[in-house]
């Protein structure tokens, strides 16, 4: 189950202005608060984006809960208040009338076309388009079919990960940078690419190629200048001008460390679900579910330069 809200925690108030989002931080968690009061169809005022945007910083990640399920236009309009959203569903072939919505269903339409990013199985952790060369800085997922029993989306602090790490690593760290790149596991997330490849060929639709990159792994968040730990598991290949050995066993090291179950949240899923979540400040992975089952879920990005 989600975190109970602490009691008596609120956020109602902006510097004197009334809001209309009530912001409680979830308890028996290491990270995350509960947003209530949202309505997609309205604007953000500015004083609700500041408060969404200073509780983000705070929170790393932000469940908005009770609100009516918001449209595509809703969405996009939602995250454009936050920065320039990521095209991610051109590099997936999933590209739709809003592109800034990638689709991660096992869903099909009649004719048994593709609609999103497939795949049942469990997703390793990872942080949202790190393999861009300007990734994603905020993250944004919204459920809206679920399976009888949804699988748990897990996110784990990487600003804590930095900050606890040994001083003597941390000075290891220092000017290190590694590739990111989902070029070796597209099988997993998506089975299925390959066959989108050949339809859009057959229809004459020209695509870009899923980028890869190379960044900082320690990087700081360019509103806050914080240090993060930059590196995941499912997206890291290596450190640059390291030999494979060492840096493989230097990332195992980062990620057990990282993904420590005190600093890990897993969120169970209810339709309707808006998770807005600091994508260069955490990572996050997937359990799998039957595959049997119908899951939509609505993924956007905001772009950043680190």
């Amino acid at each position: 189950m989600i975190a109970r809200p602490r009691p008596g925690v609120r956020s109602t108030f902006y510097e004197g202005v009334i809001v209309s989002l009530e912001i409680v931080p979830l308890s028996e968690a290491p990270l995350g608060a509960l947003v209530s009061g949202w309505e997609p169809a309205e604007p953000l005022t500015d004083a609700s984006k500041r408060s969404i945007t200073e509780a983000l910083h705070r929170h790393r990640l932000l469940v908005f809960r009770g609100q009516l399920q918001p449209t595509d236009e809703d969405l996009v309009r939602f995250v454009e208040s936050f920065g320039d959203p990521i095209r991610g569903s051109e590099w997936f072939r999933n590209a739709g009338a809003l592109p800034e919505i990638l689709p991660v269903t096992n869903i099909r339409g009649k004719d048994g076309d593709r609609l999103g990013v497939e795949g049942a199985t469990d997703l390793e952790w990872h942080a949202d388009y790190s393999y861009v060369a300007t990734p994603a800085k905020t993250s944004f997922l919204n459920a809206v079919e679920l399976p009888a029993e949804p699988p748990r989306t897990y996110f784990t602090d990487m600003y804590d990960a930095y900050a606890t790490l040994d001083p003597g690593l941390r000075a290891r760290l220092s000017g290190l940078r590694a590739t990111h790149s989902i070029a070796d596991y597209m099988a997993e997330p998506d089975k299925d690419f390959a066959a989108k490849i050949e339809r859009d060929e057959a229809a004459g639709i020209d695509r870009p190629d899923i980028p890869e990159a190379e960044h900082p792994v320690v990087v700081r968040h360019p509103d806050t200048g914080d240090e993060i730990l930059y590196v995941s598991r499912g997206i890291t290949r290596g450190i640059v001008g390291m030999e494979r050995a060492e840096s493989s066993a230097l990332l195992k090291q980062l990620h057990l460390h990282a993904t420590h179950p005190a600093r890990v949240y897993g969120h169970d899923w209810e339709v309707g679900d808006l998770v807005m979540f600091d994508t260069l400040g955490t990572m996050h992975r997937r359990d799998a579910w039957d595959p049997t089952e119908r899951r939509l879920m609505r993924q956007l990005s905001t772009a950043c330069v680190i």
